[in-house]
């Protein structure tokens, strides 16, 4: 005979299921399957649209290192393989010793450029697709925590309307293919997590080990997902032997060809990191680590960490460090130098300008979501207060509904998992990368870039997603919050980009 307490939970569980289907219902009942999908198709449409748009007309020198990423894939575009560093590749920095996966696969895809556009624009069309697989994947991962559709139409709105990644997604930048692996690998391993699929398992390796050969601050996501592997997948990997001799013997192909492409990519990172580390000591080389700094001074951003380097150090005197910031060829990069030089100087006078990581933490994080919401290149534009303010308020409702409303039984542990991870590489990000840089050269603004976040968009904005209409169990309460945010991020995307961008961000390329 059960117990009243067993009985009574039951009817909580029920209930909520119960309410939960409703809010289905009534989503459904005005999202019909053929009106999701005319959606769905003009929200694409309409974002594909922008990015030709930006791909075709905006200047070269705007979005942030766009001449150096396209020099790179034309350098790899004329090897066969991989390249060495030689004079003609010092202004483009390092084009050995570094993550290269995204360069060689742009180089060779370069050659396929019949179409009489200029080399550029050819490659920022060829990053589209990539950003299209990254809400793909978005939309994948959204489907394994609900199918509700009111939900699924308003991730596809706010991820195609965040001002940032769109104009990303339309610029020749290795961070394009580094989002479409990260996503890859967070929905892989999160649909191992449900299906235990070995299948899965092996996707989302190979996404994160190509991932780590695009981009080095892809390792740290690695590791925060392999931990959550080892902690929420822990029973299964006493079972994995059995498993994957099933899945060896279900095909032999599919299998071989799973080992195959798992050793390649390990070898591969192995040949990149720990070469890098016998050969120099270190996993994230800079060119005075591999060159000399005759070389390292032709590179425009190494250039100006070798000059305050070396006035830091008192190699140099002031003067001395002024002087060879002006041979500086990059006006934005020159002018950054002076800044810093002269920023420097102050907080040599008054060290209590310094931040400590807890006030550094609260600019870093307004920094970071002024240049997600608005576009940092070598020019910006950023959102006024009250916009900013809808932003904040957006963070804090869907907060406020995860507390609210997460229920283990009912949600599973997928959305404190992904945010989890979202926040082990985040504080990764900010501690040890940004406020590193910061301790270095005194700007908290250098190396803060919103963008180095979009690894982990997709997990967050899933989440946010949810939780965010959660609020309301009523359909008219999820509609009209649903109506409200999508309005507030389409109309401050590309129409405040159009009336607030000057003529210098338009430019006609050349070939």
């Amino acid at each position: 005979m059960k117990s009243p307490e067993l009985d009574t939970e039951q009817y909580r569980q029920e209930c909520r299921a119960t309410a939960v289907n409703i809010q289905h219902q009534e989503d459904e009942r005005f999202i019909s399957a053929t009106f999701l999908k005319w959606a769905l198709s003009i929200l694409l449409a309409y974002f594909g649209a922008r990015l030709v748009f930006f791909a075709l007309n905006i200047a070269a020198f705007v979005p942030p290192d766009e001449v150096t990423h396209a020099g790179i894939c034309k350098i790899f575009s004329k090897s066969f393989l991989l390249p060495d560093n030689s004079p003609d590749t010092y202004e483009f920095g390092l084009v050995t010793n570094i993550p290269w996966l995204y360069y060689w696969t742009m180089g060779k895809l370069l050659h396929l450029n019949f179409f009489g556009v200029s080399d550029l624009v050819f490659l920022r069309l060829l990053n589209i697709p990539l950003a299209f697989g990254t809400v793909w994947y978005a939309v994948r991962l959204l489907r394994l925590l609900t199918t509700n559709r009111l939900t699924l139409l308003l991730l596809v709105v706010v991820m195609t309307n965040t001002p940032m990644f769109s104009f990303l997604s339309a610029s020749v930048s290795s961070d394009n293919l580094t989002n479409l692996l990260a996503a890859m690998a967070f929905y892989y391993l999160f649909a191992f997590f449900r299906e235990r699929s070995t299948s899965l398992l092996v996707a989302s390796l190979l996404c994160q080990l190509a991932g780590c050969l695009t981009k080095i601050t892809f390792l740290p996501l690695v590791l925060a997902l392999n931990v959550l592997l080892l902690i929420l997948g822990f029973r299964y990997l006493i079972t994995l032997p059995a498993a994957i001799m099933h899945y060896c013997r279900t095909s032999v192909q599919r299998t071989l060809l799973s080992i195959v492409l798992l050793l390649i990519t390990t070898g591969l990172n192995l040949h990149l990191y720990a070469g890098n580390y016998l050969l120099y000591g270190g996993l994230n080389l800079e060119m005075k680590d591999v060159l000399s700094n005759q070389a390292a001074m032709q590179n425009r951003t190494n250039a100006r960490g070798l000059i305050f380097k070396q006035y830091k150090e008192g190699r140099i005197s002031y003067m001395d460090a002024l002087i060879l910031t002006g041979e500086i060829k990059h006006p934005g990069d020159k002018a950054d130098t002076f800044y810093l030089l002269m920023n420097f100087q102050q907080l040599k006078h008054n060290p209590a300008l310094w931040l400590g990581p807890i006030d550094y933490a609260k600019v870093w994080a307004r920094i970071m979501l002024s240049t997600i919401f608005g576009i940092k290149g070598h020019l910006q534009i950023y959102k006024g207060a009250v916009a900013m303010m809808a932003i904040y308020a957006v963070i804090g409702l869907t907060c406020l509904g995860f507390v609210m409303r997460w229920r283990p039984r009912k949600d599973g542990w997928l959305p404190p998992t992904l945010m989890t991870v979202a926040i082990m590489y985040t504080g990764y990000l900010m501690y040890y990368f940004n406020y590193g840089s910061y301790k270095t050269y005194g700007e908290p603004s250098l190396t803060v870039y919103g963008r180095y976040l979009f690894p982990v968009m997709t997990p967050v904005y899933v989440v946010m997603c949810y939780y965010f209409l959660y609020l309301f169990r009523s359909g008219y309460g999820r509609w009209m919050l649903a109506l409200a945010t999508a309005v507030f991020f389409i109309s401050y995307d590309f129409p405040w980009f159009l009336l607030n961008t000057t003529p210098e961000w338009y430019q006609w390329m050349p070939r």
